[in-house]
Formats: structure tokens, C-alpha cells, sequence
């Protein structure tokens, strides 16, 4: 055993090493990664190295069990911190094969040279081994082509040749400096190559590794040139405090680094939390949506990872309008609304069907499968990812909570690609259901204020249809008597078209009755089918002498809760005015009726290839018609309307691409066996499906 006085010289420097080893475990606590863990068993390493040499006896014969676990612990060491330093650190497998191609044949020399094995072929073909993976693992960890790589490179090869050639003339402390000096040296060149950034951490390591890789040569050439020189053991082991310390500060670096990302990460999120807040009260508060649109662009582009958006809204009869953008130049945004305008609801409703779910509420298509809808291409470029590409488009549908489709928000040109997730898109998707909802809500007031002025007219009318009513019965009744009377033939034809027009006025009076009436009908299990052949079979004779094509699509068990009377009058109203709207057209003369079921509503729907409807929002009200004077009297639609309202239905009315229009009629929905054999259901009774 050595002396006491022996002992007591290395403890210091294996306790400091041990120090260091407790201290990188503590800061594994607060900093886990793959690298720390490969820099703690390089420093386990150090530590195992220096505490074996407290055992070696200081006269006679090394043992060789000791001088393998001192040398192989040392040469590990710089394997762990070479292999903590590539960019493959993070994948296991690539990560075990470095540990493996470069620590089994290094580590072998050490052991092979503590045994003292006589042959110079194992030497060899160790250095060999360790020269060829690791010069190939240095170009593949060296992130880019360049001068500096070419010169570590041939370098490391003119090196190795020189402990090559030692171990072929038996002579092997050369390939222990070169693996040695290499081991520690290249570490810190791997770190400015692939992780650099200016700080103190990163500069102290780099200079610290240089060291640590010098001292072994320069301890070689001073054995050899200067062998009575007094070097105190502290100066050699000076990198290693280097290299150590600059590690614990790149570590409190880079948690640093991370607690200050993570404070404006949380400043941004309030930041945007806010200014979507205020968006949000302002929707719910009353709003004009319209109005409020380039605001919610503006605040996405501004607080959000995207630098161009754009909210396209529904329009009556299914087209989108650009309401509000952020982002896009003059140009882009004409480009954009032109564009526009020739898309559709459904057309939303296929990019969502085709493109790859992101977010709960948001769809990403490719460049290539996007070209469908002639989106305005971005000018910007990104590095090939998996989370967006150049050309991408992404869309966020906006979906009333009926499920109805109210337009999208297009968002383009990510400012990181990387942050294209679920996480940050969900912020974005809140304000898209906020959205919805203020367009649901604006809708549900239109369809009350026209339900409130219907209700008004009708009292209206009501009451003076009853006031003229009997004027008028009079007029007609002394218009027939004098008309007996009169022999003229002159006055005769006067007397009638004085009593046609009178006619017409009772018909029309009737029609306002029918208007605003509030009373309650027989309603029942209907089959639509025989309602729209019977009304159909009236018409047949009109139709086939206008050339009119009539296409039906029927659901033989479609059933649902209605009058069969007020049915045939809402049908016949909807064929009379799509006769009139294609009566005109000199190519294409069609009308097709359609009744099926969504599953909650039964549905029927008349469309014409006519010109369609000049004002959607006027087409419902009273005496508002594009017919020519006494063709019509405007009451058709608004009749149909308050048939159907009373029914506990909907009416719906669209523009059909490229031309024509469309009415739909929802009417409730008779389940099996509900109304069997129920008569005289109230008008506005709920109905429970």
C-alpha cells in the first residue's frame, strides 16, 4: 500500500472530481436531457480513473487489472463526451452505435496495452477501426460542408497514421496520446461546429476540451525532450475544471435560456388572450360581424403564429365573400376576392373532407391537392417538415352549432412551421367558434325580424282584407245584376272587364287572408310522394307545352307532420313560380323536385334553371316580386312562409351555380308509429323528436 502522505496528495483531486460528479446529478433534477446524462457518466468516468490510482502500488510492477480500469475509464470518459456532443445524442439506437463503434475498439488499446499482449496486429486493427468510424462520424455529425471540417479531417488522419505506424514497429504509446488527444480534443470542436452559441459556458467548454486534448501530446514531448522538468500534477488537470465548469454554466444557460422563451411564451399568450377577449365581447355584445372581421385578422396575425388571414362568410344562396383579411397587398387580396367569389359552402365542406385534421376544428391540405381551389400562393419558402410546407393551405371551417356551414378562416405563411400544432391552433379555433356563433346569432335575428314583420303585416292586412271584403262582395254582386241588364254590346265588355278586374281583387284579398291567418289545421302522418304527384298532374299539360322538363327524386317513405291541403298549396306555389323563372330561358328548360330525409327533418326541395333570385333577403316579404305588373302579386314566397313556420319547419332559399335557385322546405319529421292514427295536432305545438 503506499504511503499515508501518498494517499492524502490525489484525495484532493478525486474529491473535487466527486464533487463535480454530485453536482451534474443534482442538476439533473432541473435539466433532463440525454446529454447531461452522457456528461454525468463521463464525469463518473473521471472520477473512477482517478480514485483506481489510489490503489496502485507506487514500486515494482503495475498491476494490470488496475492500469486497464485507470486507462479504459479515462478514454471511456472522452468517448461519453464525444457522443454527447453529436447531433444524434437524441436517437437511441444511432446513439449506441457511436458508444459502441467508437468506445469498444479505443477502450480495447488501453486494455490490450495494460496486459502488455506482445502482438502488434490487435494494436493495429484497433486503431484502424477507431480511425475509420470516427473520421466518419465526424462528417456525418458536422452539420455542414466547409474548410474547417477538411482540416480536423486530415488532421486526425495524419495522427492516426503516426500511431499506426508506432504500433506497427511495436512502439504503442503513440496510439494512446493520439486516442487520448483526440478523444478530448474533438469534443470541444463537435460543440462550435454543431451547438455553439456566444456565451461563457460555451466558450469555456471549447477552450477547456482544446486543453485537455494538448495536455497529452505536450505531457509526451516533455517526458520525452524535458524528462527532469518539475510540472506540478495540478497544471494538467487545470483543463479538466475548465471543461466541468463551463458545462454547469451552459446548463444554468440553457435553463435560463428556457425560463425566459417560457415568460414570453406566457406575455404572448396573455397578450393574445386578450385581444381575443375583446373580440369575443364584442361579438357577443351586439356587434356588427361584418364590421368586426378585418379586426379578428388583424388580431390573428398579430398575436398568433401566422402572418396572413382571411375570413371568408356565407352569403345567401351558399357563396363566400371575403369579409375580413390581414396580411395580403393590394393585389393578393383583389387576386383573393376574385377567387372568391367563385367558391361555395361546399366547397368548404370538401377541403375538410380531403385535407389531414391538424386541430379539433382545423384542416391542412398540401400544395399539390390545394391546387383545386386556385388559393393565392405565398411567396415564402420553407425547409421540408412535417408540420407545414411550402404551399400549404389551412383552413378552420366555421360551424354554427346546428352544424350549418357559415364560411372559414384561411390561414397561410406560419412564422415558425414547427409551431403548426394542435396547441396552437386551439387558441385560434376558440375564436373560430365565437365567431360561428355571433354569424348563428345575427342569422336567428334576421329570421326575427322578418318573423316579427310578417306577424305585423298580417294583423294588418288581415284587417283591411275583412273591411274590403264586403265593399268589394257588393260591387261584384251589382256588377253581375248590371251587367244582365245592359244590352250594349260596347258596355257589355266594359261591365266585364270591370267585373275580372273585381274578380282578381277577391283573389288577391283572399290570398292576404290566407296570409294572415293564425288558425289551427288537421295535420298527420303525410306521404309527400302523392302530394307532389297530385300537384304535379295539374300542371302536366302547362309544362309539356312550354317544354319544360320535370325531374323527380322522391323518397317513397318519407313521412312527415303536415296538412295535406296547405301542402299542395306551398308546392303549387313553388312550381308556379319556377314555371315562371324558366318559362323565359331558351336553352336548358328544367324544374327537379327532390323529398328525402337528413334524418331529422323531412326535406323537400323544387329547383329551376331559371335566372334566380335578384334580393335573397327580399324574397320572403310581402308584395315584393320581380314580375312583371299584374303577373303577380308578391304573396306566393311570404304565403309559403307562414304555412311552413306554422308546421314548426323552415323555408330556405338559395342561388344555384351557374344559374337558377333553389327552395327547400323542412318540414318535421313523422317517426314510426308517432302519429298513427293522431288527427288535430296543434299548429305551434312542440315537437319532440
Amino acid at each position: 500500500m503506499p504511503p499515508i502522505a501518498q494517499i492524502l496528495e490525489k484525495l484532493p483531486t478525486v474529491i473535487t472530481v466527486g464533487g463535480l460528479v454530485l453536482i451534474f446529478a443534482f442538476l439533473k433534477r432541473h435539466a433532463r436531457s440525454v446529454r447531461l446524462d452522457l456528461w454525468i457518466a463521463g464525469w463518473f468516468l473521471i472520477f473512477l480513473h482517478f480514485a483506481i490510482q489510489i490503489f496502485e502500488p507506487w514500486h515494482g510492477r503495475q498491476l494490470p487489472e488496475l492500469l486497464a480500469i485507470d486507462w479504459g475509464a479515462l478514454q471511456a470518459s472522452a468517448i461519453a463526451f464525444l457522443a454527447s456532443l453529436c447531433p444524434i445524442v437524441d436517437e437511441r439506437g444511432k446513439r449506441i452505435l457511436v458508444l459502441a463503434g467508437l468506445g469498444v475498439p479505443s477502450v480495447g488499446y488501453f486494455v490490450l496495452s495494460a496486459y502488455g499482449v506482445p502482438h502488434n496486429w490487435p494494436y493495429v486493427l484497433c486503431l484502424i477501426l477507431t480511425s475509420v468510424f470516427g473520421l466518419a462520424l465526424f462528417w456525418y455529425a458536422s452539420s455542414k460542408n466547409s474548410v474547417l471540417n477538411a482540416s480536423v479531417i486530415l488532421g486526425c488522419m495524419v495522427v492516426m497514421v503516426w500511431a499506426i505506424s508506432g504500433a506497427c514497429r511495436g512502439s504503442f504509446d503513440e496510439g494512446m496520446t493520439a486516442l487520448l488527444g483526440l478523444g478530448f480534443a474533438l469534443p470541444g470542436l463537435l460543440l462550435y461546429r454543431n451547438h455553439w452559441r456566444p456565451s461563457a459556458g460555451m466558450f469555456t467548454i471549447v477552450i477547456g476540451f482544446l486543453f485537455w486534448g494538448a495536455v497529452f501530446p505536450v505531457g509526451m514531448l516533455t517526458d520525452k525532450f524535458f524528462p527532469h522538468l518539475p510540472i506540478p500534477a495540478e497544471m494538467w488537470n487545470t483543463p479538466k475544471i475548465f471543461v466541468a465548469l463551463g458545462m454547469i454554466l451552459a446548463v444554468l444557460e440553457k435553463k435560463s435560456i428556457s425560463i425566459a422563451s417560457m415568460q414570453r411564451k406566457e406575455h404572448a399568450l396573455n397578450v393574445q388572450m386578450e385581444r381575443f377577449s375583446s373580440i369575443t365581447s364584442k361579438l357577443l355584445g351586439g356587434a356588427k360581424v361584418e364590421e368586426m372581421c378585418d379586426d379578428i385578422a388583424r388580431a390573428i396575425t398579430a398575436v398568433t403564429n401566422f402572418q396572413i388571414a382571411a375570413i371568408h362568410i356565407a352569403q345567401p344562396g351558399g357563396s363566400l365573400q371575403v369579409a375580413g383579411s390581414s396580411g395580403l397587398d393590394d393585389m393578393a387580396l383583389a387576386a383573393l376576392r376574385e377567387q372568391a367569389s367563385r367558391w361555395r359552402v361546399d366547397d368548404v365542406r370538401d377541403f375538410c373532407a380531403r385535407a389531414r385534421r391538424v386541430g379539433e376544428g382545423s384542416f391542412l391540405m398540401s400544395s399539390s391537392e390545394a391546387e383545386k381551389y386556385t388559393p393565392v400562393k405565398s411567396q415564402r419558402t420553407y425547409e421540408p417538415n412535417s408540420h407545414w410546407n411550402t404551399g400549404d393551405e389551412l383552413l378552420l371551417p366555421l360551424y354554427s352549432p346546428r352544424g350549418s356551414c357559415l364560411g372559414c378562416i384561411a390561414l397561410d405563411d406560419p412564422r415558425v412551421a414547427e409551431e403548426v400544432n394542435p396547441r396552437e391552433l386551439s387558441r385560434i379555433e376558440i375564436l373560430a367558434k365565437d365567431l360561428a356563433v355571433a354569424l348563428e346569432l345575427r342569422s336567428l335575428q334576421n329570421q326575427l325580424v322578418r318573423s316579427e314583420k310578417l306577424a305585423a303585416i298580417g294583423q294588418l292586412v288581415a284587417g283591411v282584407a275583412h273591411e274590403l271584403n264586403n265593399p268589394l262582395t257588393a260591387v261584384m254582386g251589382y256588377g253581375e245584376l248590371v251587367h244582365e241588364e245592359v244590352r250594349d254590346q260596347r258596355s257589355r265588355e266594359r261591365l266585364d272587364r270591370l267585373n275580372k278586374e273585381s274578380r282578381r281583387m277577391k283573389k288577391i284579398i283572399d290570398n292576404l287572408l290566407r296570409f294572415a291567418r293564425q288558425t289551427s289545421k288537421q295535420r298527420q302522418a303525410l306521404s309527400l310522394t302523392p302530394v307532389v304527384q297530385d300537384v304535379l298532374a295539374l300542371r302536366e299539360y302547362h309544362l309539356k307545352n312550354r317544354n319544360i322538363e320535370i325531374i323527380c327524386d322522391l323518397d317513397p317513405d318519407l313521412r312527415v307532420v303536415a296538412d295535406e291541403d296547405e301542402m299542395k298549396q306551398v308546392l303549387l306555389n313553388l312550381i308556379n313560380n319556377a314555371i315562371d323563372a324558366v318559362e323565359p330561358q331558351k336553352d336548358t328548360r328544367h324544374i327537379i323536385v327532390r323529398a328525402f330525409s337528413d334524418g331529422i327533418h323531412g326535406i323537400m326541395e323544387v329547383e329551376d334553371s331559371g335566372t334566380g333570385f335578384a334580393d335573397l333577403n327580399k324574397a320572403l316579404d310581402p308584395f315584393y316580386t320581380t314580375k312583371p305588373v299584374g303577373k303577380g302579386t308578391g304573396l306566393g314566397l311570404s304565403i309559403c312562409y307562414g304555412i311552413v313556420k306554422e308546421h314548426g319547419g323552415e323555408i330556405r332559399l338559395n342561388n344555384v351555380a351557374p344559374h337558377g335557385a333553389c327552395i327547400s322546405v323542412e318540414l318535421p319529421l313523422a317517426l314510426a308509429g308517432e302519429f298513427s292514427g293522431v288527427h288535430g295536432l296543434a299548429a305551434g305545438s312542440p315537437l319532440t323528436h
